[in-house]
């Protein structure tokens, strides 16, 4: 019995099963409003995210049973409340539930060996605590730990496989080491280079500490600007129209390191999305780090990624949209000068309306060299379901 072909049949069986599998509407949607004491509401949401994937760096191979892909399981607080006609306030808090298995630190272990699980129980973690304010001409503006202006700038897409495939197109597998095959499979060894290690999207700042405006929209332009939390700034803007039957969309953002970095000075990046009224759909990206400081003098080349997607969104079955994607990224000199890493593959979403469920199948190709070395590829399949409630 070949094993490598049994778990992968079994991965890909066990999706469709699930994509084919009927599900009865809901009967009565909960009540989420809760009454917090004083005319303010209070909500609360969240979603548990759990994935099957199977990995094969050329050497060693194994299935493991992670958290999701693009976020981990989580749950939330959302308040808000009415001064006036023109004004709202609120606040949020969001917090990542403790993991028993991180997706990013399961590997293959050493030449030959099957999976080695991470075996991690992490804290509970932060996500948002912040409160804003928003003016229904002035705009909106934000403070404490939330996402600076330039988080998701270059994740612009209408694929509807976000949940999994993101732009930095490394949705599982990103502790998993490439192996060096420079000298050969005989004398093949572990690199010190992780899949994780290797991919970028060079997509803003994320979560921290920020003092945030956003403008009002205005003929489909919006922008935001962050102080951020240590002396660095970010500024950022997002377009959105629809001219006949297709709908675009573009994001900028532009993000200062020079106060935090000794290594960087900035990151920028742009990233665009079209969609037609038929379900086809189409991404494009593109970033690059302008790198700073003593540690990269006689570096070659600053770090860039470039990022395609084409996907369509069909509607196969009356339970929710299945949605298809195919998509590519290129990082190039990103661990060091003259290195180029690519990650090709392609997912199929299935939603469920009725019960705000998503399962989706995807499948991705990671390759590495560099001017003097050679690696062999890594393989991802995965399963991801996520249940939001």
């Amino acid at each position: 019995m070949n094993i490598k072909t049994t778990l992968k049949s079994s991965v890909a069986a066990a999706a469709l099963f699930a994509i084919a599998a009927p599900v009865a509407p809901s009967v009565n949607a909960a009540d989420d409003t809760l009454s917090s004491g004083n005319k303010n509401s209070l909500k609360i949401s969240g979603y548990v995210s759990k994935a099957l994937s199977y990995a094969d760096d050329g050497f060693s191979d194994a299935l493991f049973i992670t958290d999701g892909s693009t976020s981990r399981s989580r749950i939330r607080w959302v308040a808000k409340g009415t001064l006036n006609e023109n004004v709202t306030a609120g606040a949020m808090i969001e917090m990542d539930i403790p993991l028993s298995n991180q997706r990013n630190a399961v590997t293959l272990g050493t030449l030959g060996t099957d999976g080695v699980e991470s075996n991690e129980t992490q804290l509970w973690t932060i996500r948002h605590q912040f409160v804003w304010v928003n003016h229904k001409k002035m705009g909106k503006i934000s403070l404490g730990n939330t996402n600076a202006a330039s988080n998701g700038r270059s994740e612009t897409t209408f694929s509807a496989t976000n949940m999994v495939d993101l732009s930095s197109a490394k949705p599982f597998g990103g502790g998993i080491n490439f192996i060096d095959t420079t000298n050969g499979r005989a004398l093949a060894s572990v690199s010190t280079v992780t899949v994780g290690a290797a991919f970028t999207n060079f997509d803003g700042r994320s979560r921290t500490d920020v003092l945030r405006y956003d403008t009002p929209r205005f003929a489909g332009l919006s922008l935001a600007t962050s102080f951020i939390a240590g002396g660095d700034w970010d500024i950022a803007g997002d377009y959105r129209a629809k001219f006949g039957g297709v709908r675009i969309r573009v994001q900028a953002q532009f993000n200062s390191l020079s106060a935090t970095s000794a290594t960087a000075q900035s990151e920028a990046s742009v990233s665009a999305a079209a969609l037609h009224d038929s379900g086809v759909n189409a991404a494009f990206a593109y970033g690059q780090r302008n790198l700073d400081g003593t540690a990269n003098i006689g570096r070659q080349g600053d770090p860039k990624f470039w990022y395609f997607n084409v996907g369509y969104r069909a509607k196969v079955f009356g339970v929710g949209g299945t949605n298809f994607s195919f998509s590519w990224n290129r990082s190039t000199d990103l661990v060091a000068g003259n290195s180029d890493a690519d990650s090709v593959g392609f997912s199929i979403a299935q939603i469920f309306n009725p019960i705000s469920a998503n399962m989706v199948f995807s499948y991705r190709n990671f390759s590495y060299d560099t001017a003097t070395n050679t690696f062999d590829d890594v393989d991802v399949i995965s399963l991801q379901t996520i249940f939001h409630f």
